[in-house]
């Protein structure tokens, strides 16, 4: 439900979404129109058709299976892009996975490699590649490392205003004191 959809607007939903469809089976189980349909409102319907394909899929052969824990294995299923494989590996299994969405791709662009242009295929390779190197080899400390990074980025290392002086990483930031940052 988070894929490209804001907390506030997704904690509208999935109570009532869980409450209707408490494991993956029950997913499985419902018509894809009923998934579809409590999904309604939250717009990027494929999201709601890819999460019922995945359901069925990983129950087909035993009706208690949970998602696989690795990244490589969560990217095969359907809907599953390599952010949200990192980010399931990462939170809810506490594995050693990188994420990258728009605002770790940020601040990883302004800390590592400011000239570096994420929207190309190469871009977004390296940027992979920084945040790939930069995790913790744990998996509880890599949980934290993503959470703190994701939320740099909402918080002080934002698209539109760049709070440096607050910025607990600004003196290893290859961007810092580049750019006149507003405060």
């Amino acid at each position: 439900m988070l894929q490209q959809t804001q907390v506030a607007r997704v904690l509208e939903y999935y109570a009532r979404f869980v409450e209707r469809f408490p494991t993956l089976y029950d997913v499985a189980m419902a018509p894809r129109r009923e998934v579809v349909e409590a999904w309604e409102g939250l717009g990027y319907y494929a999201r709601a058709r890819n999460l019922h394909r995945l359901a069925r899929d990983v129950t087909r052969v035993d009706p208690t299976a949970r998602l696989p824990r690795e990244a490589n294995e969560l990217r095969a299923l359907p809907g599953v892009g390599a952010y949200t494989a990192g980010a399931v590996s990462s939170f809810a299994y506490e594995h050693r996975a990188a994420l990258v969405d728009t605002n770790v791709a940020r601040v990883l662009r302004r800390v590592f490699a400011p000239r570096l242009v994420p929207s190309t295929a190469r871009g977004a390779r390296r940027i992979w590649g920084i945040a790939e190197a930069v995790l913790p080899n744990r998996g509880s400390t890599a949980w934290w490392h993503n959470q703190a990074v994701m939320e740099l980025g909402a918080v002080i290392c934002t698209a539109r205003v760049m709070h440096c002086e607050r910025c607990p990483v600004r003196r290893m930031c290859a961007t810092y004191g580049t750019t006149r940052p507003e405060t």
